[in-house]
């Protein structure tokens, strides 16, 4: 079981067991690399014109000398320039994989919990005699890539939904929470009670 977070203010009857460990699936960014992919492709042509065309660029270049020999050695661009609409097209979307990629959730007799970030770490939880409901967000090639993202609907305040983003087989997930979730409600004690306002 991973190290134990701080917990919020809470029940803390029973002993407490890891049920399930996931990761968003790095699959549902595959679209994103497509469409990443292809923007590359056209800002590359037309960089490449840029590139060929020189004017402006050496224009702007030839402000500090010194430059031209790195920008444009013997008289042609330099190799690493073909590179640039790549990288601006590429770095958000690497940038979130990175992120999904460190993205973790736990689930235990007691509580669910994500830890995220790339530079700095989140540690965030939820308790479940606290949830109150689930929703599975499904598009279309989501669906096709068998995977959707679970939103636990809680009543803290300060996380009312904790979305698992891209988790496969959804509804099994969301099953299994749900039974954790009333056995720690029978466990504590916790009734829901809802009321019809006229």
């Amino acid at each position: 079981m991973p190290d134990a977070l701080p917990r919020r203010p809470g029940f803390t009857t029973g002993t407490e067991e890891q049920v399930w460990h996931g990761k968003p699936a790095l699959r549902a960014t595959i679209y994103m690399w497509l469409f990443s992919l292809a923007i590359g492709a056209l800002l590359s042509f037309a960089w490449q014109k840029i590139l060929l065309d020189g004017g402006y660029i050496i224009q702007v270049v030839a402000i500090i000398p010194q430059l031209i020999p790195v920008f444009y050695p013997q008289g042609q661009p330099a190799w690493w320039l073909t590179l640039v609409p790549w990288i601006l097209a590429i770095i958000p979307v690497g940038k979130y994989t990175l992120l999904l990629a460190l993205t973790s959730y736990t689930l235990t007799t007691q509580r669910l919990s994500v830890k995220s970030g790339i530079l700095f770490r989140t540690y965030d939880q939820v308790e479940l005699f606290r949830v109150r409901d689930f929703m599975i967000d499904a598009p279309l090639y989501f669906t096709i890539l068998g995977l959707g993202h679970v939103r636990v609907i809680s009543r803290d305040e300060s996380l009312p939904i904790l979305t698992l983003i891209a988790q496969p087989e959804p509804e099994k997930l969301v099953n299994l929470i749900r039974d954790r979730v009333q056995a720690r409600k029978d466990e504590v004690g916790v009734r829901e009670f809802e009321t019809n306002a006229n």
